[in-house]
């Protein structure tokens, strides 16, 4: 659990852009505020009038009281478009501002965080800090004013009896400080198991065929049961603490209001106080009790905020990629690798002073068994890692650069495994060129042997499900690799790009990438397959 400053500090870093927009909104509840107040005023007076305490006309002050109330539901609404506007807006801004943190931040062969958790901070933790900033802190400004107005009209009808807030105001405070640490760290607790519930369900059913097929659909129910237990065991630790400070907040409340209706009950009795007196008491002991059980309702809330607050700093935390300014290579392009040493987290390094070179213009293929780094070099290429030693050079005969996150728009990669996202074909080769045009596409899906797409009822505006469901594990590569090619870039990059593909299928698209770059491009295939290495013009060993 980080300390409290820096979760302060980052709300009000979140606060300052929408303080002026909050400020207005505190401002409309302070107008429907003061309407509130000069209804019990108006109100004391009608009955007066009623009962012959005043002699002032009786309709005129009911077309007021009337008038008041009329402008107090015209201000809530009001108020209430005001705050949904400005919470939604801020919601969006932090989204914006966190997922760009989070998409740009570099990448270290591991993911810190599941991303499920990444998305559940970026919309449930957002949700709460923005709600807390956009609402609950509008609310305790007008809050605090509202007691402060009651106060002073309560003491000006009767100072001894106003001393009955004495018996509120400690217990409010005393209850809160009791139980903030314990519910700050239980809150805590609570939002890390969120996400990772949301991510055991979002995996499982991502996943769920894979699940059948193992017959483990029980094991994964379980452990989501296990799961479920612990945040309502949380839960429950959480709502006891919040039981127990509301019952001693609510026993002082109603200790008041007893006292001051007895009160008013004698002061009738003893012809001390009017009617209209007794109902204005009644009604501003209301709005004095109000105002405090609602900083009471704040404390969890503020809580919740800071919980919150920790998690979405966890991405703010996170290291930039430091891309700068993109620097592109004209020509044809070489990569040189020199004595190269690279391993994660400080382990076994996956390379020890290894290295090799990629001449311009030809095709080489990167071969090995399973786990001696050849997806590892093509993401050290791709400037996504960094080696501990060693230097890897991006040449276009003329000038050399060393590889990096701003080298990175110099390569066209297709990763292993299916990377489509969810959307239309045509959505998804776009990602590469936004530009792109229909000549374009339809080149690089031919290149790509992905002429099949045509075919479709709906062609290019055939929708992929998550992860490219809806295609085959062929066809989603075929696209990927169209998308790829997409890219402008002097070196192309093909991580097990054919590793779905039949023989046949699998020789034409070499064929294709041939004729279409063999000389233009500096072609890396990293692949298991003979037809792949035998293709190429050199063939690298790890």
């Amino acid at each position: 659990m980080k300390d409290f400053r820096p979760c302060l500090k980052g709300l009000w870093s979140l606060l300052v852009p929408v303080l002026p927009q909050v400020l207005g909104s505190a401002f409309l509840f302070c107008l429907q505020v003061a309407c509130g107040l000069v209804f019990v005023w108006y109100s004391k007076r009608v009955v007066d009038i009623a009962t012959g305490a005043l002699d002032l006309s009786l309709r005129t002050n009911i077309i007021i009281l009337i008038l008041i109330m009329l402008a107090q539901v015209i201000l809530i609404v009001a108020s209430r478009r005001v705050e949904g506007y400005i919470t939604v807006k801020a919601k969006l801004d932090i989204r914006s501002r966190a997922f760009d943190k989070a998409l740009k931040s570099e990448w270290k062969g591991r993911d810190k965080y599941h991303s499920a958790d990444v998305v559940n901070r970026l919309e449930e933790d957002i949700r709460v800090v923005s709600e807390f900033l956009c609402v609950t802190f509008p609310s305790c400004l007008v809050t605090l004013v509202q007691l402060i107005a009651a106060c002073v009209m309560l003491f000006s009808f009767s100072s001894s009896l106003a001393l009955i807030l004495i018996w509120i105001m400690p217990v409010a405070v005393i209850s809160s400080r009791l139980y903030f640490r314990k519910m700050r760290s239980l809150s805590t607790e609570l939002r890390g198991l969120d996400g990772q519930i949301q991510g055991h369900i979002q995996e499982h059913l991502q996943g769920r065929v894979l699940v059948k097929s193992l017959s483990a659909e029980q094991l994964v129910e379980d452990k989501l049961d296990a799961l479920q237990g612990e945040e309502l065991t949380k839960t429950s630790r959480r709502l006891n603490y919040s039981v127990l400070s509301r019952f001693f907040m609510q026993a002082g409340f109603s200790a008041g209001y007893l006292t001051a209706f007895i009160w008013g009950v004698l002061g009738l009795q003893s012809g001390a106080v009017s009617y209209g007196l007794m109902v204005a008491f009644l009604q501003l002991v209301g709005q004095v009790q109000r105002p405090v059980a609602s900083f009471s309702s704040y404390v969890p809330a503020f809580i919740r905020a800071l919980s919150s607050e920790e998690r979405l700093l966890d991405i703010e935390e996170m290291l930039d990629d430091k891309s700068g300014e993109p620097v592109v290579l004209d020509g044809l392009l070489s990569l040189s690798i020199k004595d190269l040493t690279f391993s994660y987290d400080g382990q076994r390094d996956i390379f020890q002073h290894f290295s090799c070179e990629f001449a311009a213009g030809e095709l080489s293929a990167v071969c090995g068994p399973t786990g001696r780094g050849k997806s590892t070099l093509a993401n050290l290429i791709l400037g996504l890692l960094r080696p501990q030693e060693g230097s890897i050079l991006l040449s276009n005969g003329s000038q050399s650069v060393e590889v990096g996150p701003n080298t990175r728009a110099n390569i066209m990669y297709v990763p292993q495994g299916n990377t489509l996202f969810s959307g239309t074909v045509r959505e998804n080769l776009l990602l590469a060129r936004p530009g792109a045009s229909e000549q374009e596409l339809s080149e690089v899906l031919h290149t790509a042997a992905a002429d099949f797409i045509f075919d479709l009822p709906l062609g290019l505006d055939t929708p992929c499900s998550e992860i490219g469901r809806g295609l085959s594990e062929g066809q989603s590569q075929r696209i990927s690799i169209a998308r790829a090619l997409l890219k402008e870039g002097g070196i192309l990059i093909l991580d097990e790009a054919t590793s779905a593909l039949d023989p046949a299928t699998e020789l034409t698209v070499l064929e294709r990438l041939q004729d279409r770059y063999y000389g233009k491009k500096t072609i890396i295939c990293i692949t298991h397959r003979l037809a792949v290495s035998d293709a190429a013009d050199r063939v690298i060993n790890l």
